[in-house]
């Protein structure tokens, strides 16, 4: 199994790859040996990456790329393919939430908010879903979704919904590319101390300790948790894994 979760210099994007769970699994395939490709919107933080990776002692390509504009991607899979013969695995992290009831929230938040969480992972996986084909062993996608797609949660309805619909797309593509030699998969994590949600807590919009409280485990997971997850799936190790949703929750939806 060991030698399954190693990439081999094979090339590995995550979109999103600037902070929190993005930032953590670059970290992670470098360790294990990828070559990592990170992109999102600010250049600043994807270069904060490139050196995690390179203190790993792997290789970095940064893209600043917004994976909600399929303009962008059309790029960015332009620059790749230029360089990569075949893509290993990519991690479809890119994401946002707002938090807001469905009374209160615009047209133009729902429609932000579903570009980054729902339509990067469309643009995506038209754009590169040639390219993972030609992987050796083929190739996986992992749709970072969120246990909000599949349970309800106060004032998030386009985060919920985005996220449902995640789940739903990777299920779908499951049954179209499975027998072409892509592996597809959702990883559902629970509440985990992103920057994104550390400012929930900052600003008061959500108590740490009633999050805390409908954890089992009694505490928030740290990105690495969750990265350590999405390499797996990532890797020749999870073989036989298509189609699922993996919860990695601390217990989150079990009570």
């Amino acid at each position: 199994m060991l030698s399954d979760l190693k990439f081999n210099k094979a090339p590995v994007i995550v979109t999103g790859g600037g902070t929190g769970i993005g930032q953590s699994c670059a970290e992670v395939f470098a360790e294990l040996g990828a070559h990592v490709i990170v992109t999102g919107r600010t250049e600043k933080t994807l270069r904060e990456t490139e050196a995690l990776v390179a203190k790993a002692g792997a290789t970095c390509e940064v893209h600043v790329c917004d994976a909600g504009r399929e303009a962008d991607v059309l790029a960015f899979h332009k620059a790749v393919a230029a360089k990569h013969p075949y893509v290993k695995a990519i991690v479809n992290n890119a994401g946002n939430n707002h938090v807001s009831k469905i009374t209160e929230l615009s047209s133009e938040k729902w429609h932000e908010i579903i570009a980054v969480d729902l339509d990067s992972i469309f643009y995506m996986c038209k754009a590169f879903i040639p390219l993972l084909q030609k992987a050796p062993k083929g190739g996986n996608i992992v749709n970072v979704a969120s246990t909000f797609g599949v349970i309800g949660s106060p004032n998030m309805p386009v985060y919920c919904a985005a996220k449902g619909a995640v789940l739903s797309l990777t299920r779908q593509i499951a049954v179209d590319y499975g027998k072409s030699g892509i592996r597809v998969n959702s990883l559902c994590p629970g509440p985990t101390l992103s920057p994104r949600v550390k400012g929930y807590f900052d600003r008061g919009l959500v108590p740490i300790e009633a999050v805390e409280r409908i954890v089992m485990l009694g505490r928030l997971a740290e990105c690495r948790e969750i990265a350590n997850v999405a390499a797996f799936m990532a890797s020749d190790a999870s073989s036989f894994m298509h189609g699922t949703a993996v919860v990695v929750d601390g217990g989150q939806t079990i009570n």
